[in-house]
């Protein structure tokens, strides 16, 4: 009879993690089953040069399986064009961590076929973790109750003021670093290392966006500028995206998996391809079937509860994959409501540059911040009330390096050659952007199930996305590019390019709202901490949970709803409450 666990925890990036390290340090013996292997702290290459990678690091599509994702971009005079992106599964189309992206012809997803969707997914302890951008924000009072705001879907069961101790707990324990605002704003500040130096075109667009009236700040990101718990502050490398083997960047393998494994109650188990959620006699969750990676075999994990934490639309499919005489419809859906709400952030973007920095001299300007966050100004209380959309967004405004083939500026850019190279040294330094990110709008009409016909490489059910962007993310982009365009024109820049319509369906990888926490057990998945209510043994702790989307990226979100509902969960365990 295998070993029975505590809990048994599926997923091993931020719920799940933080929900292992949380039960371990309570005194709970926890299995992580996680569907991947690679360790990044270990096997990252971002330290190596573009040339040493394959291709000279310029992606190569798998043409078969990769998904035609089209956007409109206005370039100062060209007009409007269409461009395509071929997605296959790799997010940075790059080979710096290609191996750690799980790719479309394996683990196989549809969608209806005018609504292409980029899902991104991660198969490596600490999942996408790894490589985020660690933009941590706080979601403030206004984002946990929309609805007495606008009018517009649910309110959050639980408020800002119950949840902000616990964002203070979760900022000091992954360490977080930025530039407090003078005034409270829906991104409330928090419990912040110092921000590293702007650099120079960064604190250009912060001078002149305070001139405009906004409260611009250098925004919180997970990354450390001072030492804690033997993690190295960041040395500026630049690569946050492709992995932090220093530990400067927050990952769970960096920081919750160790400290939970160092309690010797955690056992790790990988390449597990969960497959179903089991259940025993009396409609308790018993444990999890996975199938090995490589042999194909199946195996089981036994516990007394299951924590679900693979990502909003993973965790929807595997409820719903999960059938049974109790529950023909899927696992702890007898509201309907597994799946449904499907929700995503899009993103708007504005480019240009500063003629004032061409041909400055090239300085060393370190720093991982290279933008400030713009806090939101709009339907923010009576006053900023939009005609035109619903909810919020914040702008990030910068200046960057970039540089590579192709890339000055100009009818007369040569490619290569000393044109190139002579352009190169004029225009760099001299780039600015400004960047909208906000927040989807919650519809039960946008959702996931399962594909009747499609299984993936392991004999799973494929997942089925339905989303589209619609009229409200329209004007949410309208007006983040007005308004970038605005501020570097203020600033003495000159437009080069602007989004014409909303980015990519799924192109934030901020997907949430599939299995929505709530009192009313008949609208709702789970109760306020996580607990189905169908199945209150069975606990769910990553993006699914969340009613709104927020004002963008939901990972610091996830990390403090995992520490409140992973203590909460300690105690039931501890008392034995199955």
């Amino acid at each position: 009879m295998p070993d029975l666990f505590d809990v048994v925890i599926v997923g091993s990036g931020a719920g799940g993690s933080m929900m292992a390290y949380t039960l371990t340090q309570a005194g709970a013996r926890v299995a992580v089953v996680e569907a991947g292997g690679h360790n990044i702290d270990h096997d990252i290459r971002h330290h190596q040069w573009p040339w040493e990678l394959p291709y000279r690091n310029v992606h190569q599509s798998d043409p078969e399986y990769a998904v035609q994702l089209k956007t409109k971009t206005f370039a100062v005079g060209q007009g409007e064009q269409e461009r395509t992106t071929l997605f296959d599964g790799s997010a940075h189309r790059n080979y710096y961590n290609e191996h750690f992206w799980v790719k479309r012809r394996d683990w196989k997803y549809t969608f209806p076929e005018d609504l292409p969707y980029r899902w991104v997914r991660v198969r490596a302890i600490g999942g996408k973790t790894n490589c985020w951008s660690a933009g941590a924000l706080r979601w403030g009072p206004i984002e946990w109750k929309p609805y007495s705001y606008d009018g517009y879907g649910i309110d959050w069961p639980i408020s800002y003021d119950e949840i902000e101790p616990w964002y203070s707990k979760t900022e000091l324990l992954v360490g977080v670093s930025g530039e407090r605002a003078d005034k409270m704003t829906a991104t409330p500040s928090g419990e912040f290392q110092p921000a590293p130096n702007a650099v120079c075109g960064t604190a250009v667009m912060r001078k002149f966006a305070r001139k405009l009236g906004y409260t611009a700040t250098q925004g919180p990101r997970a990354i450390i500028t001072r030492e804690i718990n033997g993690r190295r502050a960041c040395h500026y490398c630049g690569r946050c995206g492709t992995g932090c083997d220093p530990g400067a960047k927050f990952t769970t393998v960096g920081t919750l998996l160790p400290a939970a494994a160092s309690t010797g109650r955690m056992t790790m188990f990988t390449n597990a391809i969960v497959r179903e959620i089991t259940l025993d006699s009396a409609g308790r969750a018993s444990g999890v079937v996975y199938v090995d990676r490589y042999t194909f075999r199946e195996n089981a994990v036994r516990g007394r509860y299951v924590v679900v934490s693979a990502s909003a639309i993973e965790t929807a499919r595997l409820l719903l994959a999960s059938k049974s005489g109790m529950f023909p419809n899927g696992l702890a859906n007898s509201s309907g409501q597994v799946g449904r709400n499907l929700v995503e952030d899009t993103v708007s973007s504005v480019s240009g540059y500063l003629p004032q920095f061409e041909g400055r001299a090239v300085l060393n300007e370190d720093s991982y911040q290279d933008e400030v966050m713009l806090h939101p100004y709009t339907n923010t209380d009576e006053k900023t009330r939009s005609k035109d959309f619903m909810r919020r967004y914040i702008m990030y405004a910068g200046g960057d390096f970039p540089m590579g083939g192709g890339a000055p500026r100009g009818t007369e850019a040569a490619r290569f050659g000393g044109l190139m190279k002579k352009q190169a040294k004029e225009e760099w330094g001299s780039n600015v952007f400004v960047t909208g990110a906000g927040c989807g709008l919650e519809n039960p009409n946008h959702y996931v199930d399962l594909d009747p016909n499609v299984k993936d490489s392991w004999g799973i059910p494929a997942v089925r996305i339905h989303l589209k962007q619609e009229a409200n993310q329209e004007g949410f982009v309208r007006d983040s590019v007005r308004r970038g365009i605005e501020l570097i024109e203020a600033a003495g820049g000159k437009v080069l390019s602007y989004s014409a319509s909303p980015w990519i369906p799924g192109g934030q990888i901020h997907e949430q709202g599939t299995c929505r926490m709530g009192d009313d057990p008949k609208r709702f998945v789970t109760n306020r901490w996580g607990q189905t209510h169908d199945v209150p043994n069975l606990i769910i702790a990553d993006g699914s949970l969340h009613c709104t989307s927020g004002v963008t990226n939901p990972t610091l979100t996830i990390l403090t709803l995992a520490m409140r509902n992973g203590t909460h969960l300690a105690e039931e365990v501890r008392k034995r409450n199955v």
